[in-house]
């Protein structure tokens, strides 16, 4: 009796620490596999107590026009089939059944615009937080902030897709790494 009960205790060990490693497997291949987009975005930087800094970023490519609202307000995951327009993803169709032959994100609808035609399904992705160093957390929200209000520059996420999921590898501002910026700064504050 007490090798059967060792056994099933064993399973459950192997059980609870297979769980989150396929979890972190398959992010890892998602960064390391999957085909990269770059985001357009508009960072702004809260707190979470329980997770850390964070940049949250807002997509300019978060929302499709739709012809029939009705369709999509009971609806809370939906597809979005993306392509490259000059460089940067935009959406080419979002849709309620997983899509064959493109690269797409499985994504939450986070409203429906239903007050004009055309009607507006606004979407929420899975990559909307970019986590920081807390070192790092405080410079990075000045220069994010310095970035959205400059015209001249642009801020963007790098992003990996691959069968409906989506990894947020970096935020660059002008095609440069946020945190390399971040080092930077605080390297040069330190030796002054």
């Amino acid at each position: 009796m007490k090798k059967i009960l060792l056994l099933l205790f064993a399973l459950m060990c192997l059980a609870q620490w297979y769980v989150p490693g396929m979890m972190i497997y398959d992010q890892e291949q998602v960064l390391s596999e999957g085909k990269v987009y770059k985001f357009k975005t508009r960072p702004i930087d809260p707190s979470d107590p329980f997770r850390g800094k964070y940049i949250t970023l807002n997509f300019e490519e978060d929302h499709i026009n739709v012809t029939d609202f009705k369709e999509w307000e009971n609806v809370a995951d939906v597809y979005v089939s993306l392509r490259d327009s000059a460089g940067y993803a935009r959406i080419n169709s979002v849709s309620m059944y997983e899509p064959e032959g493109v690269d797409y994100i499985k994504a939450r609808v986070q409203s429906v615009d239903s007050y004009d035609a055309p009607y507006t399904l606004w979407i929420a992705y899975p990559f909307e937080r970019f986590y920081l160093e807390e070192s790092k957390a405080a410079e990075a929200e000045r220069v994010s902030w310095q970035a959205r209000t400059d015209s001249t520059q642009v801020t963007y996420a790098v992003v990996s897709v691959k069968d409906g999921k989506a990894g947020l590898k970096d935020v660059m501002i002008n095609d440069r790494s946020i945190a390399d910026i971040v080092a930077e700064i605080n390297q040069a504050q330190s030796s002054d």
